[in-house]
C-alpha cells in the first residue's frame, strides 16, 4: 500500500479527515433553505388558480417536501450522529425511515383512528418520490461509494438513472406545464390558439365544449388548417376563458382575431380581457360586446380601447392575465369557429 511519509496510509488519512470534518454543514443549510421555499405550499389552503406551475407544485408539494426533508435528515444525521453511527449507509437508512413514516402520516395525522388517506395512491407517490431523492443522492455520494464497492461503476449509473426516471414519472405534471409555457412563449405574438395541445392547460370551459377540426366550407382563408370550434350550450350563460396568456403585450398596438358563424342570424358574445390574478368586477377590466354576423367576422381592437376599458385605471399591458369569450343565454345550442387571437402592429390602428 502506498504511504504518505508523514501521515501513514493514504486511505487512513482520508478516513481521518472525513471523521474530523464530518458532512458539510452548508448542505444542511442549503436543504433547509429549499424547505423554507416550499413552506408557502403548506400554508395554502387550496390549489392556486393564478399559475399552472404553482398549482401543480401544490398538488406535488408533499413529494418535494419529503424529498428535501429526507436529504436534510440525511445530512443532519451525518452531522450530529457521526460519533455513534459510523457508516454513511446507516444515515440513508435513517432518512429513508423518516420519509416512509412522514409520508404515511402527512395526509392523515391520525392513521389509527381514521385509517390511511382516502387515496392511498397519493401516499405511495409521495413516498416513492421522496425515496427517489435519496437514491439519487446516494448515486452521487462519493463517501458512500468508498464505503460500498458495489456502488461503483455501472451499478452506480444504473441507480442514478433509475432515480431520475422515477422522479420524471412522479413529477411529470411539472414537466407538462413547463412544456405548455414553452409553447406559449414560442407562439407569441399569438395569444390564443385553441387548437394546439399546449394551450389545453390554460383553457377553462363553462357550459361550453371545445373541438378542433377542419374549418367550415365558407372560411376559405383558413386553407384547410385546423380550426377551433366552440359549442355554447343553450339555457344559460356559457364561456371560454384562456388563463395565463403571454403577459407582456408591449411593442404592439392592436389585438386581432376572427370568428366565423354558420348561423342564419347574428349572435352577440362578450369579450373580457383583464390583468389581475382573480376575476375582477366588470368595471375593472376590458369588456366589449361583439356582434357576430353570419359568415366571417374580422375584429381589430386598438390598445387605446383596451387601456380605456377599466373605469378608473389603465390595463397593465405588461402584466396581462386572461381573455374570455362569454355567450349570453340562448334557448338552443349554437357553435362558433375561432381563429388565433394575436397581437399586430398597425401603422394606423383601427379606431
Amino acid at each position: 500500500m502506498r504511504r504518505n511519509r508523514d501521515e501513514g496510509p493514504i486511505d487512513e488519512v482520508r478516513a481521518g479527515t472525513m471523521r474530523r470534518r464530518g458532512p458539510g454543514a452548508r448542505l444542511a443549510v442549503l436543504y433547509l433553505a429549499a424547505i423554507l421555499l416550499l413552506v408557502w405550499a403548506l400554508a395554502v389552503d387550496e390549489r392556486p388558480t393564478y399559475n399552472q406551475f404553482f398549482g401543480d407544485l401544490y398538488e406535488l408539494r408533499y413529494v418535494v417536501l419529503l424529498g428535501f426533508s429526507g436529504l436534510l435528515v440525511l445530512e443532519l444525521t451525518a452531522l450530529l450522529g457521526r460519533r455513534w453511527i459510523r457508516k454513511r449507509s446507516l444515515y440513508y437508512a435513517v432518512a429513508g425511515i423518516f420519509v416512509v413514516v412522514i409520508g404515511l402520516l402527512i395526509d392523515n395525522p391520525h392513521p389509527i383512528s381514521g385509517g390511511l388517506d382516502d387515496d392511498p395512491g397519493d401516499a405511495v407517490r409521495n413516498i416513492v418520490g421522496g425515496i427517489a431523492f435519496l437514491t439519487l443522492s446516494g448515486a452521487l455520494d462519493a463517501p458512500l461509494r468508498r464505503e460500498h464497492a458495489w456502488l461503483r461503476g455501472r451499478p452506480r449509473q444504473l441507480l442514478g438513472w433509475m432515480s431520475v426516471l422515477v422522479l420524471l414519472v412522479v413529477l411529470r405534471s411539472l414537466i407538462d406545464v413547463g412544456l405548455a409555457y414553452a409553447g406559449r412563449h414560442g407562439r407569441f405574438p399569438v395569444l390564443v390558439d385553441l387548437t394546439e395541445s399546449w394551450q389545453q392547460r390554460f383553457v377553462d370551459l363553462d357550459n361550453a365544449l371545445l373541438f378542433a377540426g377542419q374549418p367550415p366550407p365558407g372560411w376559405t382563408s383558413r386553407n384547410d388548417r385546423e380550426t377551433a370550434m366552440v359549442s355554447f350550450e343553450g339555457g344559460h350563460d356559457a364561456r371560454v376563458t384562456i388563463n395565463e396568456v403571454y403577459p407582456d403585450w408591449d411593442g404592439f398596438n392592436t389585438l386581432r382575431f376572427q370568428i366565423f358563424s354558420d348561423l342564419s342570424d347574428p349572435v352577440m358574445i362578450a369579450l373580457h380581457i383583464d390583468d389581475k390574478r382573480s376575476n375582477p368586477p366588470p368595471g375593472d377590466r376590458f369588456d366589449t360586446q361583439l356582434v357576430v354576423q353570419p359568415g366571417l367576422n374580422d375584429y381589430e381592437i386598438p390598445y387605446r380601447d383596451l387601456q380605456a376599458g377599466p373605469t378608473d385605471r389603465e390595463l397593465r399591458l405588461d402584466r396581462m392575465r386572461r381573455i374570455g369569450f362569454v355567450a349570453p343565454s340562448r334557448p338552443e345550442n349554437f357553435r362558433l369557429f375561432f381563429s388565433g387571437v394575436r397581437l399586430v402592429e398597425r401603422d394606423d390602428p383601427a379606431p
